[in-house]
């Protein structure tokens, strides 16, 4: 599935004018302690279930995944819940064999944040959960163009890395992953 250039466009657009935004009210959050307590609303507390979350399906599955602190043990668990082969993560992701047996097994200490991008894209992950392998290798995605990228990937995907890759050279950035 190609990716659409021109949404891709607006995405990134609307995340930097947030964050432009954002950046612009910095300055203006503690002006007026009275502006702060006219705007203050004190609410009764709602409790809630937790089970009634709309995110409760998803936090129940993260939580009764096993233990997988380190990146390696959330790559093999996200590969053997997308039921894939080595071969065939190695390949949708655009790497050798060598440099996925050396990312596997440790030797790698600290994966490129492209290399695990390329994982996750290989896998098929959603926003979470790349985010979630991601941050067990000590990465992540920021406000970046080219993280806005990956994240609009992960968001509207699955999309291969060579859709990815295509969308990355558009913007003027290298591609990812071994080029075929």
């Amino acid at each position: 599935m190609k990716i659409d250039i021109s949404a891709l466009e607006a995405y990134i657009k609307e995340k930097a004018g947030e964050k432009d935004a954002a950046d612009t009210r910095k300055g203006h959050l503690w002006e007026s302690d009275e502006t702060i307590k006219k705007t203050i609303r004190i609410n009764p507390v709602v409790t809630m279930s937790p089970r009634h979350h709309p995110n409760f399906g998803e936090l129940e599955k993260k939580l009764s995944a096993p233990n997988c602190e380190d990146f390696i043990s959330r790559l093999i668990y996200y590969i053997n819940e997308k039921g894939m082969s080595h071969p065939q993560v190695y390949n949708a992701a655009g790497m050798t064999p060598d440099c996925f047996s050396k990312i596997i097994s440790g030797k790698t200490k600290a994966p490129k944040k492209e290399s695990v991008v390329a994982l996750a894209l290989a896998l098929g992950l959603n926003l979470d959960e790349a985010a979630d392998l991601l941050s067990r290798a000590g990465l992540s995605l920021s406000g970046v163009k080219q993280d806005l990228i990956f994240e609009f990937c992960f968001k509207n995907g699955p999309y291969s890395v060579d859709d990815v890759n295509d969308a990355l050279v558009h913007f003027g950035f290298a591609p990812i992953g071994g080029v075929k």
